[in-house]
């Protein structure tokens, strides 16, 4: 997909002061103004020169706000480019899962991405400054700083610091915060699935030493469970399959406790471990994925189960759960998934090393995965004749990428392609529920089998976590205690996914 952007137009501005002949030459001393695409700009001549962009510019990073005092923008929300461009499809509606036939144009993706934003610095050699002397208004006036917010327009000076260009602006940003999203509209659902990644929720407090992931101290564990318990009671979902969750029991038994303490009643419960789940190809790893539900809702059908399945050792074991519910007239299958990452390159060997198309390290291994969630319904549809089944978790591969290819290409429905269940929150052709380094992209799915996607109502993610700034988490490191708050916001670095069903 084309970036909607016009032509870069550099320009000297038109009310800089009468010269005489002695002077430097005007165009060493006249601000440079900038229109149009950010991409086409060479930064690097105009390091020392006093800067005006014109035009909106979108926030499209905050990760350095609190630490450096710096916010990233665009003149447009950023996507990973293997969330719109398909390596091996010029056609991206076409699945494919090998060959790498289109690389070049994820390629060229990348490059304008890389070119197309700069970074708003605050000037200032000192670190977590709160409020940002960028936004000075935050935690009183505005609740966050949001990626998709919009400053307009900026001017300052162009000053290098180390091999990172910064734009210091000589007067206060005037902007336009993003707002808070609302839960969204489902339709007219009777049941609803969630998919969400909790970042991490360890009841094994982290000292440096025992490897544990997430709080360090008991104060953080408390301020983490508040803000994870907040928005799945926010999501008013029936059934919540979790990704890195500790592995073990505790930690699912500590969760949905908490989550009873909030509603006052016992209608929350786990599903629990798997028999022989830790002897199971990624049954032993670190974190898990694990299912909740509202018993006064669903209740479960059968013993929870887990993918049995060698390609799944260097991931987690897949979570399998069937659900009846007195309003839906017929069983529905989950199953929650999380695969492997797409970092630890120098260990990935031939096959599942980065090849350079956007898709990164372990996308072999991923692809395997997915084939094998694929195989595991074809087994299930032999004993039932047409499985009702939803496919959901993080991925960990954006949505043209050869993971989801392949399960298209099996005929699973990526509810995200169906119009008519999009709820209008995301732009078309973008959705997202993670952001890496400036750029958003959706790591996190949800899938179904045809007879259960003919029932779904609406589908869409909750943009909860992945456009606030980190400074909102649960983490009391370099800011002040008045930051935090139990709300779902920044409850994990994923935004959730909700699916109704209606049938």
């Amino acid at each position: 997909m084309e970036p909607n952007l016009h032509p870069v137009v550099l320009r000297h501005a038109q009310d800089a002061p009468e010269r005489n002949q002695n002077d430097d030459d005007e165009s060493d001393q006249s601000p440079v103004v900038i229109e149009g695409d950010l991409s086409q700009v060479d930064w690097k001549s105009l390091v020392g020169k006093s800067l005006t962009i014109e035009g909106d510019l979108v926030v499209v990073d905050t990760y350095d706000l609190l630490r450096r005092g710096q916010v990233k923008v665009a003149r447009e929300r950023l996507y990973i480019p293997t969330t719109r461009i398909d390596p091996n499809d010029s056609d991206p509606d076409e699945n494919s899962f090998q060959g790498g036939g289109n690389v070049a144009k994820v390629i060229e993706a990348q490059k304008f991405n890389d070119a197309a934003t700069v970074i708003i610095d605050d000037g200032s050699a000192r670190q977590n400054i709160f409020p940002p002397t960028l936004f000075p208004g935050l935690g009183t006036r505005i609740d966050s700083v949001r990626v998709g917010s919009v400053i307009n327009g900026v001017s300052g000076k162009l000053v290098k610091a180390g091999r990172v260009l910064l734009l210091v602006p000589d007067e206060p940003l005037q902007w336009t915060p993003a707002s808070r999203p609302k839960r969204p509209d489902l339709g007219d659902a009777v049941v609803t699935v969630a998919s969400f990644n909790v970042l991490n929720y360890f009841t094994t407090i982290d000292d440096g030493r025992n490897q544990a992931r997430g709080a360090d101290n008991d104060l953080e564990f408390k301020r983490q469970e508040a803000k994870i318990v907040a928005a799945i009671i926010a999501l008013e979902a029936d059934v919540i399959g979790l990704m890195e969750l500790e592995n073990n029991v505790e930690a699912e038994q500590q969760l949905v406790a908490a989550l009873n303490q909030n509603v006052g009643s016992n209608v929350f419960k786990a599903c629990g471990i798997p028999e022989r789940f830790e002897s199971l190809p990624g049954g032993s790893d670190a974190i898990r994925v694990g299912i909740i539900y509202r018993s006064d809702r669903v209740r479960p059908v059968g013993p929870v189960v887990a993918i049995d399945d060698e390609v799944f050792g260097r991931a987690r074991a897949p979570v399998v759960q069937t659900f009846a519910s007195k309003k839906v007239s017929k069983p529905f299958t989950v199953i929650v998934n999380h695969f492997k990452s797409k970092g630890g390159a120098s260990n990935a060997g031939v096959e599942n090393k980065n090849k350079g198309d956007g898709q990164a390290a372990y996308n072999a291994a991923r692809r395997s995965q997915a084939m094998a969630i694929c195989n595991y319904i074809d087994q299930q549809k032999r004993r039932v004749n047409s499985a009702r089944v939803l496919v959901i978790g993080d991925l960990n591969a954006y949505t043209q990428e050869d993971p989801i290819d392949a399960m298209r290409a099996y005929g699973l429905i990526d509810l995200r392609d169906q119009p008519v269940h999009d709820d209008g929150s995301n732009e078309a052709g973008g959705h997202y529920s993670y952001l890496h380094y400036g750029q958003s992209g959706s790591l996190d799915h949800a899938l179904a089998t045809p007879s259960l996607a003919a029932d779904v109502t609406g589908v869409a993610t909750w943009h909860i976590n992945a456009d606030e700034p980190r400074l909102m988490d649960y983490n009391q490191e370099y800011k002040p205690q008045s930051v935090f708050k139990p709300d779902p916001f920044r409850s994990s670095d994923h935004d959730p996914i909700l699916i109704g069903i209606g049938n």
